[in-house]
């Protein structure tokens, strides 16, 4: 879970994630990025009452490189990966559900699930409130996402030259080695929309998306790539058009 910033949001996005610990064996890893708001206080008087949970610093070096730091700090018995960005919530028992898809199946690299953007919590229930607007989407979201270990020796690190784009390249270099994606249909994460969020300034947001798909392009001709993989269409359909369809 990188951080910046998140004092608005992380305790949420943390208790969502503690809901499962009874089910299963957790190791919650906050990457701070240089926060100046009360992010680090909030996150470490948690992690005193929850092992569970762990606090490292990136001085303010983005999303990547923190995702970067989370996953060179894994811990040496973790089998599988998975992502929540700070302002978020992961959906309840989705962390046991892909869990026990990716353990029933070795032969799946990674997997994404449906992720339900929304505006107003209901805090008790930590889940879209009643009357906020909602709208399912899918897309490269590692927020929705599960990952073997063994996917990232294969596939190495987020590329840290993006901002914002490193879940999109990384998801397109997954499918360029061909290692087994699967999509599933159902929930896996909230994904909250609010005033700070990075995904709000749509130019970057499809400047870092096509430079991503360039870069996937030029890998793919120098190698003599044919077609696009269905799985592409499937997890990219319409990418450029959830802000704004969900703004409207």
């Amino acid at each position: 879970m990188p951080a910046f910033n998140a004092g608005r949001f992380i305790e949420q996005a943390l208790w969502s994630l503690l809901r499962e610990r009874d089910v299963v064996a957790l190791d919650i890893i906050v990457i701070d990025d240089g926060s100046t708001d009360a992010t680090r206080d909030i996150v470490a008087a948690i992690a005193r009452d929850f092992r569970e949970i762990r606090l490292l610093q990136n001085p303010r070096k983005g999303i990547a490189a923190a995702r970067n730091i989370g996953l060179d700090s894994l811990a040496g018995n973790a089998e599988l990966v998975t992502f929540l960005d700070a302002d978020d919530l992961t959906y309840p028992g989705r962390i046991a559900r892909q869990q026990a898809r990716m353990s029933a199946n070795p032969s799946i690299d990674a997997l994404y699930g449906l992720m339900m953007m929304f505006t107003i919590i209901d805090e008790a229930g930590l889940a879209p409130a009643a009357g906020s607007p909602t709208k399912i989407i899918r897309g490269p979201y590692l927020q929705s996402s599960m990952y073997r270990r063994d996917t990232f020796r294969k596939v190495g690190h987020f590329d840290e030259s993006f901002r914002q784009g490193c879940d999109t390249d990384y998801v397109l270099r997954v499918i360029e080695r061909g290692l087994k994606l699967v999509l599933e249909d159902e929930l896996a994460a909230y994904y909250r929309r609010h005033d700070a969020n990075v995904t709000l300034d749509t130019d970057e947001v499809q400047r870092e998306f096509l430079l991503a798909s360039l870069r996937w392009a030029a890998r793919n001709k120098l190698k003599g790539g044919g077609t696009l993989p269905q799985i592409f269409a499937e997890l990219f359909l319409r990418r450029d058009q959830i802000e704004k369809d969900f703004d409207a």
